[in-house]
């Protein structure tokens, strides 16, 4: 019989975990409830706001009994600007929290996947504010000029916020800069019902080897005005690259257009991993998260053996794992769908005197055929693909000729679950290893490690 909750009913609510959103999950009359800022175990006076089939979501009246792990958020917008979801939450508790998102992930969708010894724990982070080393920011127009910030949470209305304490302190200051120099220039931003205006949104990536940022301007149409405006960003301290990218479709709400030009500066900043130098063009794939993705290569590499002389990469952005590995394997292929972030890899291959790496531009699925027609065979094939997994059209290729080890890094623990129940026809789980890519938010990245089956 279906549980009867009503709009606007008051219900006491105990909250039993956190759902993927960062939301805090409680039962009544085991209906699930989401409710966003609590955690588990607090109990919860709850007003419904709206109720589905299945489950309902509620917002809080008071809090009748407090988590020992509840803090206060370090951000005067947390709550009402939907880029975090953890704040509330100590940073141990939150490591707790995600771990527990991720084997939910696998007791739903691949619940023979059963042994706790195969997840490890998160290694904390020294880094929790001012981590992100990219910004992607949309902007709009107010009485006193440009400003930019961040959607509220679970709406398309944009609050202001001239600095984000999760961004790295050198970004703010850039677009704040930029924002200025656009405003003084006359520069109005976008607005979709008038089809006014320029700008839509600003985007800035600062190098940790070298501290130098690259920013990009997201227009509607190009201008005249847009040349002399990239030279006097240009003239921002630590700016040695700008580019603009032109979005013409009103209702396309991705960040990028579909053309990108640098027209101020240099083409590319240098990232570096190790002693491998990666040059970053503005639209190629990055970790956002240096220590992060510093902590994630080097466990990465501790998975493969001395026997291991071949890698495929597939998802291989701009190269930069592909890369960071390359003195392990005698051949190494990466494959990306993104002819930006392949063009971004080859640079990166060239510039390091990399000749036994070779990049493809290709659908991964259609790419893993065509290099198997040809004989190509690899000991590790590694994967770090979008938020949506491999898909099953890849899977089956895997499935089809296997290699003896896979290297699967997620950023979304359903779809790792859901493809890793697939892949364990011919492969066993060996390890799961969670890594805080993004502090202060519900995102779990991992590394899973799996090899092919002996019998």
């Amino acid at each position: 019989m279906d549980v009867q909750l009503e709009k606007d009913q008051e219900i006491l609510l105990t909250i039993k975990s956190i759902g993927i959103n960062g939301e805090g999950v409680g039962f009544y009359k085991r209906k699930a409830v989401f409710v966003d800022g609590v955690m588990p175990p607090e109990v919860v006076v709850v007003r419904i706001i709206d109720v589905k089939r299945t489950f309902a979501y509620g917002e809080t009246i008071r809090i009748k009994k407090r988590a020992y792990y509840r803090t206060r958020p370090f951000c005067k917008y947390y709550g009402v600007c939907g880029g975090c979801q953890l704040q509330h939450v100590a940073y141990d508790e939150q490591l707790r929290l995600k771990e527990d998102l991720l084997k939910q992930a696998f007791d739903r969708y691949a619940p023979k996947v059963d042994d706790e010894s195969l997840f490890q724990s998160f290694t904390p982070l020294n880094t929790l504010k001012h981590y992100r080393h990219k910004a992607q920011m949309p902007v709009m127009q107010t009485k006193e000029g440009v400003v930019a910030g961040l959607y509220k949470k679970n709406t398309m209305d944009l609050l202001s916020i001239p600095d984000c304490p999760v961004q790295h302190p050198t970004l703010n200051r850039v677009i704040q800069k930029a924002l200025a120099i656009c405003n003084d220039q006359s520069i109005r931003a976008f607005d979709g019902k008038t089809m006014r205006g320029l700008l839509r949104h600003i985007v800035a990536r600062i190098s940790s080897a070298t501290d130098e940022v690259q920013l990009t301007l997201v227009v509607s149409i190009l201008s005249t005005v847009l040349k002399p405006l990239a030279e006097k960003l240009l003239t921002i301290d630590d700016v040695v690259s700008v580019a603009l990218s032109v979005r013409h479709d009103a209702k396309n709400h991705e960040v990028f257009g579909d053309s990108i030009e640098v027209v101020a500066g240099k083409q590319y900043i240098v990232e570096k991993i190790r002693d491998v130098e990666v040059a970053l063009g503005p639209k190629a794939f990055y970790q956002i998260n240096p220590e992060a993705a510093h902590a994630m290569i080097a466990h990465i590499e501790t998975l493969f053996d001395t026997s291991d002389e071949s890698l495929c990469d597939m998802f291989t952005g701009s190269g930069a794992m592909a890369l960071a590995f390359a003195n392990r394997f005698k051949r190494v292929v990466g494959v990306d769908a993104s002819q930006a972030s392949i063009d971004s890899a080859k640079e990166n291959a060239k510039r390091n005197q990399f000749n036994h790496v070779r990049f493809l531009c290709d659908d991964a699925s259609r790419a893993i055929k065509t290099l198997f027609e040809a004989k190509e065979t690899f000991d590790v094939m590694m994967f770090d693909p979008p938020r949506t997994g491999l898909g099953a059209r890849l899977i089956d290729q895997v499935l089809k000729k296997p290699v003896k080890k896979l290297v699967y890094v997620s950023c979304n623990p359903s779809t790792l679950a859901k493809d890793i129940e697939r892949l364990r026809k011919l492969y066993t789980v060996k390890s799961i290893t969670p890594f805080d890519m993004f502090p202060h938010t519900s995102h779990v990245e991992s590394v899973t490690l799996l090899t092919l089956k002996t019998s």
